[in-house]
């Protein structure tokens, strides 16, 4: 983690000022609604099955995803593990997962680590899909003693590397297709599916369709506070509550969590559109200029890479945050990812296209390099 060039008490006051986070949609606070939520809630021991509001919630979830059953999780990476492990259950199972998925990249490899389950990656394309064939010809079956059998296939939807890119309906049945057809499980990462869906315009009841479990995060897109919900037919979500007791998962009077998703649903996940339109008139308003670069983002993420000669992202990153209080997160040595959020203001989009222009320009100040292309 990057650490803040401030000291901690200017950064404390720069953000009582009002910084313009844009490093994740995880750094969103709880609106009061949510807080009234929180306080006001029923609870129980939900260890013991006693927590109404929980059930709730993973009720709400699981109808509106067309899934059986759900199981509240504190986070998408516990969500994730549970979901493969469960899938797959005999040692010396594999996982078909992409090289760019949160799952391989950003989860500690906790799949082998913790669970002995082998993982097979295969290339995430740009458009953030597995190739249909690459997964055809990675399946491995039972009946060669020298491989692992693979047991689960996991997508993810929105893809958080390639950009927050959309994986289509069409494109998730495919898979599904292919993966019923060869006795496999599909799992889908859905840490920002609330973004697909507002993207897609599609029903939440068909946008995982085929899917046979998928992780649904919380605290991403809708801005709850903590948590995903981990989605499947009754057995699955059994034996995943189960295996969450084991992990340390399972929570007591976990409501006053569960609340405060059930109040996001209600007053976040409708305006997600905005986010997407905050998205598109910041990468809009940085076409042409100079030293930058950046494609139409599919949803609430936009990647901006940086063709100025000598000016690297954790530099420019740092003028960000120093010369315009805008917080953004690095990617790599040339690209910088910046996630809209319902937080982000349309005043909040033109800081960070000022903040964008202004700092890049002052970066290419005195290079020879960049006096010659900016000019």
């Amino acid at each position: 983690m990057r650490l803040s060039p401030f000291p901690p008490s200017m950064m404390r006051q720069q953000l009582s000022d009002g910084v313009v986070d844009a490093r994740s949609d995880t750094v969103t606070k709880p609106t009061e609604a949510m807080r009234a939520a929180m306080a006001a809630a029923v609870v129980g021991d939900d260890v013991l099955g006693d927590d109404p509001t929980v059930k709730a919630l993973e009720h709400k979830m699981a109808s509106m995803f067309n899934f059986e059953a759900g199981v509240f999780v504190p986070s998408g990476t516990m969500a994730n593990l549970l979901a493969i492990a469960t899938h797959c259950d005999e040692r010396g199972s594999e996982a078909i997962i992409g090289d760019k998925s949160h799952v391989h990249v950003y989860e500690q490899g906790g799949m082998s680590s913790l669970m002995g389950v082998h993982s097979r990656t295969l290339a995430n394309q740009p458009d953030g899909t597995l190739a249909i064939e690459d997964i055809k010809g990675a399946i491995r079956t039972i009946s060669d003693d020298h491989f692992p059998v693979t047991k689960v296939v996991c997508l993810e939807n929105t893809q958080n590397k390639c950009g927050g890119k959309v994986l289509s309906g069409e494109y998730v049945r495919e898979v599904a297709s292919l993966c019923q057809a060869h006795g496999v499980k599909l799992h889908m990462d859905g840490a920002r599916l609330w973004n697909a869906i507002a993207a897609l315009g599609l029903a939440t009841q068909e946008i995982l369709a085929g899917c046979d479990s998928a992780s649904i995060c919380l605290s991403k897109a809708i801005g709850a506070p903590v948590g995903s919900v981990l989605l499947g037919n009754a057995e699955f979500v059994r034996k995943a509550k189960r295996l969450r007791k084991a992990l340390g998962g399972s929570m007591r009077q976990v409501g006053v969590l569960a609340a405060a998703a059930l109040e996001a649903l209600n007053e976040v996940f409708p305006k997600l559109a905005d986010d997407h339109a905050r998205a598109r008139s910041f990468a809009s308003a940085l076409v042409g200029a100079k030293g930058l670069e950046c494609e139409a983002p599919m949803s609430n993420m936009v990647l901006v890479g940086i063709t100025a000669p000598n000016v690297t992202s954790d530099a420019l990153t740092r003028e960000l945050e120093m010369a315009h209080g805008v917080l953004v997160l690095p990617t790599n040595a040339q690209t910088i990812r910046v996630v809209f959020h319902h937080q982000i203001t349309d005043a909040g989009v033109q800081r960070l296209v000022n903040g964008f222009i202004e700092s890049v320009l002052s970066l290419a100040q005195g290079d020879p390099l960049n006096e010659i292309m900016m000019s």
